[in-house]
């Protein structure tokens, strides 16, 4: 799993029976948090502050109530300025509501660090498939480049392991959704290179099980992947969890619950794998630019612009690094020297940077880096500073 350890953005948490905990002194305050369950009842509407994160434990609304208090709660989310994670803690026992478009369904099981980690992965995720929208607005469709074979493909669904219920995930899924099979983990990654998957089942035995997350996890190209476990003791999620699983099905459910629970998962991948593919291919245009002088500064401009707006509605600041060699004491004596820094630049910068921060060559400017929080900026300069001092100088 593509493991997070703080929160993109900060802010109160919306839940019905299960509250999330905090990561760290430096989150919204407790009293902040919005108790979804007493808005309900009182059919009042949520603050407007944007909140980190949204968690409804199904259980906890009475019998009766499950699709009124969702026909009130789904407006509200709807009316949000931007999507944020949105989760619905259930089992194999429960009926889940018509009309669910949640970030995850998730066995309540969960462990509430486990929990906090999820949300840290999916807010990042949801901002680099904002990010994928915005590049796709801003520089237009990238004709002449080559999508990656895991980028590729109809929407489809990897089961791994020999539990002999092919079948059933097969009924369980979408009939437009191809469903695919591999004895091991090894087997897995070796036909998820080759195609795109969006989401991976595990069903195997619990020792089995662990290792083939681990494989899967391992590869950084399915790190952020959803890879749900099947789980016949109530005592091995934990571990499963901790291990990657981005869900764990515990024991025999509903297949209408567990239809949407996979479709929840494939749906998520499916966003996932296309804001990969944008972003990789926006990189590929980006590097070409550099031999015609680099980006244009109106497409610059625009980006800045754009993205900007996107992040103020977080609360966040966009963070703009102009990578000139003398804001690192180096000084160019002839243009050919300067290329050379140019380029060592900026590939320390692609190196450091995450893939959703805008690295490029600007026409007029130079090599920046376009960065979404400042601890990115405190890295690249450190890291900047590290190399030059053992190269350059």
């Amino acid at each position: 799993m593509d493991y997070e350890t703080s929160l993109s953005w900060r802010g109160p948490y919306w839940y019905a029976g299960r509250r999330p905990k905090r990561n760290s002194s430096g989150d919204a305050p407790e009293d902040l948090d919005v108790s979804l369950l007493s808005m309900f009842e009182r059919q009042a509407t949520p603050p407007t502050a944007l909140p980190a994160a949204i968690v409804v434990d199904i259980a906890h609304i009475e019998d009766g109530k499950k699709q009124p208090f969702f026909d009130w709660l789904l407006p509200h989310i709807g009316n949000l300025p931007c999507d944020v994670p949105f989760y619905v803690l259930t089992d194999g026992d429960d009926e889940l509501p018509d009309g669910l478009q949640a970030t995850a369904i998730i066995d309540r099981v969960v462990p509430d660090d486990v929990l906090l980690m999820l949300i840290c992965i999916h807010q990042r995720a949801l901002m680099r498939s904002e990010e994928a929208q915005l590049r796709r607005k801003v520089f237009g469709r990238i004709p002449g480049f080559g999508t990656a074979p895991h980028h590729t493909g109809s929407s489809s669904l990897m089961v791994v392991g020999l539990s002999g219920r092919f079948l059933e995930w097969q009924d369980a899924s979408d009939p437009k959704v191809e469903v695919v099979g591999a004895f091991d983990g090894k087997m897995a990654v070796e036909f998820m290179s080759m195609r795109a998957f969006d989401a991976v089942v595990i069903d195997a035995a619990f020792e089995d099980a662990i290792d083939y997350i681990r494989q899967i996890r391992r590869d950084a190209r399915f790190a952020g992947l959803p890879v749900l476990a099947v789980c016949d003791d109530e005592e091995d999620t934990a571990m499963l969890f901790r291990n990657g699983a981005s869900d764990v099905i515990v024991g025999e459910n509903r297949k209408e619950t567990l239809t949407r629970r996979m479709v929840s998962s494939i749906r998520f991948g499916k966003r996932r794998r296309l804001a990969d593919r944008i972003l990789a291919e926006s990189q590929m245009w980006l590097r070409q630019q550099i031999a015609d002088g680099g980006l244009a500064s109106e497409y610059y401009s625009s980006y800045l612009k754009t993205c900007s707006d996107a992040l103020a509605v977080r609360g966040l600041d966009l963070w703009e690094m102009r990578l000139q060699p003398e804001h690192f004491g180096i000084h160019a004596s002839t243009p050919e020297e300067l290329e050379e820094i140019y380029t060592t630049l900026l590939s320390i910068a692609d190196a450091t940077s995450r893939d959703e921060d805008l690295v490029c060559l600007v026409k007029g400017l130079g090599p920046v880096a376009v960065l979404k929080n400042e601890a990115g900026t405190v890295r690249l300069q450190k890291r900047i500073n590290s190399i030059l001092t053992h190269t350059v100088r």
